[in-house]
């Protein structure tokens, strides 16, 4: 799935690092585990304002011993963006040119400068549900200026991938739900409301805000209120689109205890499924890492985790 630029290197280590517009994280993965992660190294690492990546993964490369090792990054946010559409009668290899078209007027760059790619929504059990799928959008200068800083860094490209999917190989390999599960990355400015199983993504919506525990409590009450009810409105929609029962519960992805628990209390009042905390209890880790290192780049190792032999 989103197979750009894919070019699998074998290796015992796989690499996922999740890049922020303030620095990006580093997740690296011992692959010789037959079914559990061990994760053997885990960073973040900030960016001053006159950094490039480039500069400060170098180092990290060096330091950890990854040279020639395959990589999977995640785009940042801004560069690419998820459109919704019903799935056009072609075959699949022609699907991404269709869609090409389709997104034209919905993107706000020429899509001459984009990279297109698709990937299908499971099948409603509601009767007359269309056909859905995401059409990825990304700047294709934004995807070629990753590549370059994680070849300049001296690493393997196996793969340009995105949040969203790197959220899903978290509850694929880490979370393991047995029902659709809506997990919720909670950050400011980059936070991500999504509903999968297993393989499959049912849903995924962005929520453009930010969030700051030490200014007004009444404005933070009032955007936590609002992301709980964001939360619920995309629960109701995959209980009415798909017609499997609710999502079992809400996991949320996030690194600031004060902002879990502004959003906790809301979350009380507005969810109609329980809410926990994401955790690393099933992440197998060297004993002198710790998964927390990661900050607030927990998809790091869900990037990470693309590139294990027995993961999807």
């Amino acid at each position: 799935m989103l197979n750009w630029l894919k070019n699998k290197a074998g290796s015992q280590n796989y690499v996922g690092i999740d890049v922020y517009d303030d620095g990006f994280a580093v997740a690296v993965i011992d692959g010789t585990a037959a079914t559990r992660p061990l994760v053997t190294a885990a960073r973040w690492c900030p960016l001053r304002a006159d950094e490039a990546i480039a500069d400060v993964l170098s180092a990290v490369v060096r330091d950890l011993g990854l040279r020639g090792q395959p990589v999977v990054a995640t785009l940042p946010h801004d560069t690419y963006s998820l459109v919704q559409l019903e799935r056009p009668e072609v075959p699949d290899d022609e699907l991404a040119e269709a869609m090409r078209w389709r997104v034209r007027d919905l993107i706000d760059f020429p899509v001459e400068q984009a990279v297109i790619d698709v990937f299908p929504l499971p099948e409603s059990q509601r009767p007359g549900a269309p056909a859905l799928l995401y059409v990825v959008v990304a700047k294709a200068q934004a995807v070629d200026a990753l590549v370059e800083a994680l070849h300049d860094a001296g690493l393997s490209v196996m793969a340009i991938d995105l949040v969203e999917m790197a959220i899903r190989n978290l509850a694929m390999h880490v979370d393991r739900p047995q029902r659709p599960r809506a997990y919720l990355q909670l950050q400011s400015a980059q936070t991500v409301i999504e509903i999968a199983d297993a393989t499959q993504v049912y849903l995924s919506r962005r929520v453009m805000q930010d969030f700051d525990v030490e200014a007004d409590r009444a404005l933070l009450h009032a955007q936590m209120e609002n992301l709980a009810l964001e939360v619920q409105r995309s629960l109701d929609y995959f209980e009415s689109q798909y017609a499997l029962g609710p999502a079992d519960r809400l996991t949320v992805l996030v690194a600031d205890d004060a902002l879990f628990a502004a959003f906790r209390q809301e979350a009380g009042v507005f969810l109609t499924v329980p809410v926990e905390r994401f955790g690393f209890a099933a992440v197998a880790s060297a004993a002198d890492v710790s998964v927390d290192a990661l900050g607030r780049g927990f998809t790091a190792l869900g990037a990470a985790l693309r590139g294990l032999p027995w993961a999807a």
